[in-house]
């Protein structure tokens, strides 16, 4: 008699994960389906794999889980750990237990196969693969397979945060973060067909808090070596019969999740399922009558009882890992075995040295996030964690300049520091095991601010040099390309300045812009006694690579301090098409004229004038922005374009325009300091007019209030001044 069972194959990829698992369905169809549209040439992929595949199992299966084939397959994995150092940041010793929980079920030892229920026992299968932490990098260097990567993309993660890939012909990466943002997903995966097409993604990511939850990860992976869900491609877990292609794996339609009666009893779509063999002449060999019973207990099901692979899956697995697609053959062999350390002892290793700052230490303040700045002489303290890692850590040094209160400290855990003097502070950390140790050294671990005021009202800084800004301390968080920086390329009035770099250099294969920020900060300045009207101003020159709404997510937002960095209070921003006030381009953006430049002013309100006020420019790129471009910023008792009049003898200007209740006429008295001012409406006729002498050359300002022009629609404003008529519309509405 000759059996042959005929495993029908996925075409199901997509673009942002494959798996989910035990939160909610899996995303396959919808971004399939849109993967397909945007990249046809993926049918090609999927189609020669089938083909691959199916071959290989018509030639070689005599029946379900082949059980001559006792060779056992060897896996070498990668683990990447994406943090922002929170909980996230999975400790070594979780990941080794894991990842020993992980292969038990590719080799049939995970102990629950005890509680399979009996009509499935017989088709309880053995993938015959063993699964290994890598002990050599694509380096040829020394690795316990765990390696970290400090980024925001741990939070609303998605292929983007697929840090540094490990080529997947050698290594099966496994992604682990904080969260998926608003998906609700547990984990995903790519098939064989998709890692051939987007090898740079191939792989698992999941939630950190999934490391050994449920066999989260052993369902990612048979989605790696080509294994649907149990109740086949569609998204919608229990919503109707569906099949895997795989025999032995009755009809469902799956289940949410929840190891119940009503899963474990499950007939709905089995009742009378069997299949009939065809024998090599073409006739009806045999036919096989499978449980009634659909299999819930299977680990590419959603319930929390994932206790076991079917022969046939495990069938299916094995030649994924024969196949040349997506190198997953290359896996297996006698020399990447050796040459990802596969099979080798994990390595005792010096530990990586490894620090991180927290929230400021202080007394009955909620501090700001990631406090790296704080003025020296500060009542709180700075807070610096140690996060060593890749052995058990036995001592640790800690070294601090500018006068820390702490010179050096022995502690594994949190050194609270200040500083007595300013400028950079480096911090040096050494971490020593029984393997030996490391130093890393951070010279510019954070920010001990002068509290001397560089100036008040009528101070102005057009950034000439890079020594203007010496004591203007720029922060890039993750160290990437998207940073504040000193630009001698162009300039409000010269050829200096400084910008965002927020233009995207890169292909984005391992990187998103979004959820990023950065700071720069000001010097002090005395605001104390400082009445009336009192304005943050400087010039920007700003784009967009694209304008459509989802791409206008840049955003400058400007904040103040009293404090000295302790707790910063947002004064105001921009975000959209008025921080993108040169619209959109391609290429890199580099603002070539004067027209260029908008004005900007914050009001800084009377609460945040003392002698030690620090502003802080926080920036959050987008994933469409250009760069922007910073001048000549000042602090003034009249707004930026006002200011600006001074620099010209022939405008006036009026804000807000279009106005609801009232607006501001800004002007510059002339030579012989007479100045009238008159309005008209759309009829010619006057609704206010004033005669007044000022100061020659002098800058004012005057209330049109609402009053002056009671009526919704169009005036024309007329200032005259040193014997010249300058006019302009202002809008009421």
């Amino acid at each position: 008699m000759f059996r042959k069972v005929l495993l029908s194959l996925s075409v199901a990829a997509c673009v942002s994960g494959t798996a989910i698992a035990q939160l909610q369905p899996c995303w396959s169809d919808e971004h399939h389906n849109h993967l397909l549209k945007v990249h046809p040439q993926l049918a090609e992929y999927e189609q020669q794999f089938e083909e691959q595949v199916a071959a290989k199992l018509a030639a070689k299966l005599t029946e379900a889980g082949d059980a001559n084939d006792t060779v056992y397959y060897d896996v070498p994995l990668v683990v990447h750990v994406v943090h922002d150092y929170g909980v996230e940041n999975l400790s070594d010793d979780d990941i080794y237990e894991a990842a020993k929980n992980w292969a038990l079920a590719f080799v049939k030892k995970n102990a629950d196969t005890a509680t399979v229920l009996p009509a499935f026992v017989p088709y309880i299968g053995n993938a015959r693969i063993r699964l290994h932490l890598a002990t050599i990098d694509p380096n040829g260097n020394p690795t316990k397979g765990v390696v970290r990567h400090n980024s925001y993309l741990t939070f609303a993660a998605a292929d983007e945060a697929k840090y540094q890939s490990w080529p997947n012909n050698k290594y099966i990466n496994i992604w682990f973060i904080n969260s998926f943002g608003s998906s609700g997903a547990a984990a995903y995966a790519y098939y064989p067909s998709s890692g051939a097409f987007m090898p740079y993604y191939d792989g698992v990511i999941s939630l950190a808090s999934y490391l050994n939850t449920s066999k989260t990860i052993p369902h990612e992976l048979g989605h790696v070596l080509n294994l649907q869900h149990v109740w086949g491609n569609n998204n919608n877990a229990g919503v109707a019969c569906g099949n895997d292609g795989v025999d032995d794996t009755p009809p469902t339609k799956g289940h949410t999740p929840g190891c119940v009666s009503s899963a474990l009893f499950d007939t709905e779509c089995a009742v009378g399922y069997s299949k009939t063999y065809i024998s090599m002449s073409g006739l009806a060999d045999s036919v096989v009558d499978y449980p009634d019973t659909t299999n819930a207990q299977n680990i590419m099901d959603y319930t929390y009882c994932s206790n076991m692979f079917t022969k046939g899956q495990c069938a299916r697995m094995r030649k994924a890992l024969t196949s040349a697609t997506a190198g997953r053959n290359n896996l297996i062999t006698t020399a990447n075995l050796a040459q990802t350390g596969a099979l080798a002892e994990m390595p005792d290793l010096p530990p990586v040295a490894d620090f991180f700052v927290n929230k400021a230490v202080a007394v009955g303040i909620v501090t700001d996030l990631k406090t790296k700045f704080l003025t020296f002489n500060n009542d709180a303290s700075f807070s610096f964690k140690n996060a060593s890692w890749n052995d058990t850590i036995s001592s640790i040094h800690w070294e601090f300049s500018n006068g820390a209160s702490l010179p050096t400290s022995a502690s594994k855990g949190i050194v609270n520091n200040q500083f007595s003097v300013p400028g950079w502070v480096t911090v040096s950390l050494t971490a020593t095991s029984n393997a030996g140790s490391d130093v890393m050294i951070d010279p510019q671990a954070v920010y001990a601010a002068d509290t001397t005021p560089v100036g008040g009202v009528g101070y102005s800084q057009s950034f000439a040099s890079a020594g203007d800004i010496y004591n203007w301390p720029m922060m890039n968080y993750y160290h990437n390309q998207f940073r504040w920086q000193h630009f001698t390329g162009a300039g409000k009035d010269d050829n200096s300045c400084i910008r965002y770099r927020s233009f995207d250099t890169s292909d984005k294969i391992y990187g998103t812009a979004s959820g990023d920020y950065d700071d720069i900060f000001t010097p002090a300045f005395n605001l104390e006694g400082v009445s009336g009207d009192l304005y943050l101003n400087f010039f920007s020159a700003g784009m967009v690579t694209s304008l459509s709404s989802s791409a206008l997510r840049d955003s400058l937002e400007v904040d103040v301090t009293t404090s000295g960095g302790v707790r910063w209070v947002k004064l105001g921003g921009y975000r959209g098409t008025e921080l993108a006030n040169n619209g959109s381009k391609s290429s890199e953006f580099i603002p070539g004229a004067s027209s260029s430049w908008a004005a900007r002013a914050i009001s800084v309100p009377a609460a945040y004038r003392t002698r030690q006020t620090f502003f802080r420019l926080r920036y959050r790129p987008g994933d469409n922005g250009n760069n922007l471009y910073v001048d000549n910023l000042a602090l003034s008792s009249l707004p930026a374009d006002i200011q600006d009049i001074s620099k010209s003898n022939d405008q006036f200007v009026l804000y807000p325009n279009p106005a609801a209740n009232g607006s501001t006429l800004a002007f510059r008295a002339g030579n012989d300091g007479n100045v009238k001012i008159s309005i008209r409406d759309v009829s010619g006729r006057i609704v206010f007019e004033q005669s007044e002498n000022y100061v020659q050359n002098s800058i004012y300002s005057t209330l049109i209030s609402r009053e002056k022009t009671p009526v919704a629609g169009m005036y024309i404003v007329t200032v005259t001044t040193g014997g010249a008529n300058i006019t302009g519309k202002l809008l009421v509405y």
